[in-house]
């Protein structure tokens, strides 16, 4: 890939190169053509003319050797006299043709403007068309004959080192732009090299490949960007794997319990209270995998965007009030009082994920408070955000890891998670749901013993 992209680089410089010089070529024929092509015949005019008078003021004995003189100093010159004798003098004519009517009308005493009428050519400058039409023409009397006197400057003569000097100077210039340019696309497709190289590792699932590319331009953050990827892909991989692992745990334990005591059920020799007792237990793990089940569907459509569900504007006092009223039986089970302050407030959002939201941080206030506890839950509005809080008298303090309970199946105490039902799941949906709708979930340690959790939200 690298070839052909190198390849089209050269290619196309040398195509730009080419199509430069030629538009180039044609402007500056069209310059030609419409500025400068009559003032030069013009000025060829004057030339000619005081050849002429050089002619008629001086007592030339012989016209050729003079002729020649002045042919000899860069100028094509070429005179037909009235009996039709001809003769050329300077450089030769690349087309030494001209019609018999002008040459009449210059020796009857007309100017011939050869140089202004000469017809307009695309690829060659009228200017070095070395044709005998491509002159101008005056009249002379020399030795009591007319005679017409055709001039134009001798391109080759004027030329003849200094086009060498140009023509070898084009050239240079081309080969040391290629040989440049074949440099600098080395300089630039080289790190794209090894981009594709580091890349072709990366899908790999080696996402520790070196890219030795510190550009400091769009190549350099390509580069930074493909780092950052890499880094994503390698956490990634890493918490699939443990995902994996610790799904896996959670499905297994439950598993081994239900087929455990399944087992002892179809023995059949079991007293009524142990086989009540082992039915519970497979109720229990039952609605432990159902719940896991379900907390999983809800983080993957999280992570489909088109399976959301509708945000709309409803009274976020009054859905926390529901919430609070579920979980009453729970809280005077638990001896836990509830202290609530609650303005009321709209919001517009996911009702069902909300809900959710206060659902998992109430049952947690409860699950992980002391008994006899409390709980404080406030809702209020600021100028910019709606603030909900909720608050325990737990087990929560200051060396608590926060940042860690919102991660996918996180437990802080291992020994404790087969105390307390959970998944370790919970927090992490309510950290999606809080984040799609752009709000933030903070969590503060409270003296002497408890755990603040804020929520913040846009306001409506």
């Amino acid at each position: 890939m690298m070839r052909t992209l190198y390849s089209k680089f050269v290619w196309i410089t040398l195509l730009i190169m080419l199509s430069s010089g030629t538009l180039g070529f044609m402007i500056v024929n069209t310059y030609y053509h419409q500025n400068l092509k009559e003032k030069n015949d013009e000025k060829n005019v004057l030339v000619a003319k005081s050849i002429v008078e050089s002619i008629n003021m001086a007592n030339i004995n012989e016209l050729d050797p003079f002729l020649h003189s002045i042919g000899n100093t860069g100028y094509q010159l070429y005179i037909v006299n009235e009996d039709g004798e001809e003769r050329a003098y300077g450089g030769e004519f690349r087309v030494e043709e001209i019609n018999t009517s002008i040459v009449e009308n210059v020796i009857n005493g007309e100017t011939y403007h050869g140089m202004r009428e000469f017809p307009k050519e695309t690829f060659i400058t009228g200017y070095f068309s070395n044709e005998l039409t491509n002159t101008v023409g005056v009249p002379f009397t020399y030795e009591g004959k007319k005679y017409a006197l055709f001039q134009r400057p001798n391109i080759k003569f004027l030329f003849n080192e200094i086009h060498l000097l140009l023509g070898g100077l084009v050239v240079i210039m081309i080969i040391l732009s290629v040989i440049a340019m074949l440099i600098v696309a080395k300089i630039m497709i080289d790190p794209l090299t090894k981009l594709t190289i580091a890349t072709n590792r990366i899908a790999n699932e080696d996402f520790h490949a070196e890219l030795p590319v510190y550009q400091r331009d769009e190549i350099g953050q390509l580069a930074d960007s493909v780092r950052n990827m890499a880094m994503q892909l390698d956490a990634s991989d890493r918490y699939k794997k443990e995902f994996i692992s610790r799904v896996s745990h959670d499905f297994q334990t439950p598993l081994l319990n239900i087929q455990g005591y399944a087992h002892l059920l179809k023995d059949g020799e079991l007293s009524g209270n142990d086989h009540l007792k082992y039915v519970t237990i497979i109720q229990q793990e039952s609605k432990r995998l159902s719940n896991v089940m379900k907390q999983l569907l809800v983080l993957t459509s999280f992570d489909q965007v088109n399976s959301r569900t509708k945000k709309e504007v409803f009274s976020l006092d009054i859905q926390l009030k529901e919430v609070i009223q579920k979980f009453r039986w729970l809280l005077d089970e638990k001896e836990i009082s509830i202290n609530i302050k609650i303005k009321p407030v709209n919001i517009y959002g996911e009702s069902e994920m909300l809900e959710y939201v206060w659902e998992n941080l109430l049952s947690n206030a409860i699950k992980y408070n002391r008994s006899p506890g409390q709980i404080h839950i406030t809702l209020e509005e600021s100028e910019e955000c709606v603030i909900a809080t909720i608050q325990d008298t737990g087990s929560g303090n200051k060396q608590t890891k926060y940042n860690q309970w919102t991660e996918r199946f996180y437990r802080e105490d291992e020994a404790r998670s087969t105390q307390i039902e959970g998944s370790g799941l919970g927090l992490a949906i309510v950290q999606e749901v809080i984040q799609s709708h752009e709000g933030e979930l903070s969590f503060e340690s409270i003296e002497p013993h408890g755990t603040k959790v804020i929520i913040r939200l846009k306001k409506l």
